[in-house]
């Protein structure tokens, strides 16, 4: 349990971006405690680093796209240190953020209950479980709605103690949003949540940043892998399928983009298969018009609806990718890429290497997948599901602070700025209906 003394978390601010003093390196040389009042709503959404992964790109763009300036703000609030690859509105910066998902820091629990206190958000989101177990204890005893989103299906320990912690954590959320069909099944049936406190948001991007590149083709294709260096990931796989190409008398290109605990693991058998390791960038969406070939290589465990296959989709690529969860929504296999077994290496190796040798093949796929990728999987597709799942908090929320605090002063204490418009509203059955603020 968080204590109510912890101290103030002090967040260092520039140009409308904040981070923490404490931790970590300041991004700016102001401090402030608390943000500028303002009456307009805020929605915060909260990420665990700001490295250029799928759900924190992710997080951004959501955020960016449902701003509405003087009816609802929308900020991104990262928790540990980390190379600033996505841009975030406030960060804690505290230790650890090459490991996020190991233990539970009370330290980082304690701060970031400050620092809700001083933002004052209306609605907190917890992007991924790494968030939720923090802000679960960081908001004990206040009565402030909490979204999750499950990115992904659950891949932690089996045992019954390890399992009841994260039912209890699940049970915290008064709204899950679910980023696929076998995430939103595992939440009910695995979790316990209650199926009307479960909601569908699927996985997006902006069709404006991730786009095709106009130039033709090159001469010799480039094959990347995009995604963390862990063993889920499997980018070991992805070098076995290029030294398999090359070893068929292949000519390509090949790049890993991404970064973690199996790089120096990777490092000699990548440069005997002369694949360049770019590691994490942050400019994805340019790596993307580069290439010609994204391959896939991911186990089940973890995954929900891989953010990376709907990047290159949108970025007009073919994929070849493991039947892994979101898969069967992304990627229509043998019209948008190619889909084969989990840990299959030759069948990778005859996948990619049809899509090699046939440039028609790789172009007429990459269209096909563009148009399904904006079609489905677009902010402007998925916006009005977040605001759907969103609104109810937000009414919610503000009749409880109307009724519970006439007397206080007005204005709140969270940064203002300007932004896109949001999407127009949606309308869903009310989540809160069995929640644990409806009731």
């Amino acid at each position: 349990m968080v204590a109510e003394q912890a101290q103030p978390a002090r967040l260092v601010q520039l140009g409308g971006r904040v981070a923490g003093s404490g931790g970590g390196p300041p991004m700016s040389e102001r401090t402030t405690d608390e943000f500028p009042a303002t009456d307009v709503p805020l929605v915060l959404h909260v990420i665990p680093t700001s490295r250029a992964r799928g759900a924190q790109r992710e997080a951004r763009a959501v955020a960016d796209y449902l701003e509405s300036p003087g009816t609802r703000l929308h900020r991104v609030l990262s928790l540990f240190d980390s190379c600033d690859e996505v841009e975030v509105d406030a960060s804690l910066n505290h230790p650890g953020g090459d490991t996020p998902a190991v233990g539970f820091d009370p330290s980082l629990g304690f701060r970031l209950r400050s620092a809700l206190a001083g933002m004052d958000p209306e609605v907190v989101v917890a992007h991924g479980s790494e968030a939720l177990k923090y802000l679960v204890p960081a908001m004990l005893g206040r009565r402030r709605p909490l979204a999750y989103y499950a990115i992904g299906t659950y891949s932690g320990s089996d045992s019954a103690l390890q399992l009841r912690l994260w039912r209890h954590l699940l049970a915290r959320a008064d709204v899950v949003a679910a980023v696929g069909e076998e995430v939103r099944d595992e939440c009910i049936e695995r979790m316990g949540v209650s199926p009307a406190r479960v909601m569908l948001a699927y996985n997006c991007r902006d069709p404006e940043v991730f786009r095709p590149r106009e130039a033709a083709s090159r001469s010799t294709p480039v094959v990347v892998f995009v995604g963390a260096l862990t063993r889920g990931k499997c980018p070991d796989h992805f070098v076995e399928v290029v030294a398999g190409l090359r070893a068929r008398g292949v000519s390509l290109e090949a790049r890993i983009i991404g970064d973690g605990p199996l790089r120096q693991t990777l490092a000699g058998p990548a440069q005997e298969a002369a694949i360049a390791m770019l590691g994490s960038r942050s400019d994805v969406d340019h790596q993307m018009r580069e290439a010609d070939l994204l391959v896939f290589p991911s186990r089940p465990e973890g995954e929900g609806m891989p953010g990376v296959l709907i990047e290159a989709g949108l970025s007009g690529l073919p994929v070849v990718t493991t039947a892994v969860p979101g898969v069967r929504s992304i990627v229509k296999g043998g019209e948008t890429g190619l889909v084969v077994p989990v840990d299959d290496v030759p069948a990778m190796i005859a996948a990619a290497g049809r899509l090699l040798d046939d440039s028609e093949l790789r172009s007429s796929m990459g269209r096909a997948a563009r148009q399904h990728c904006v079609d489905r999987f677009s902010l402007a597709a998925v916006g009005g599901r977040w605001t759907a799942i969103l609104q109810p908090l937000l009414d919610h929320a503000g009749r409880r602070r109307r009724q519970s605090a006439p007397s206080k002063k007005s204005g709140r204490r969270h940064s203002v700025g300007g932004g896109a418009p949001g999407p127009a509203m949606a309308t869903d059955s009310d989540p809160l209906a069995t929640s644990r603020y409806g009731r």
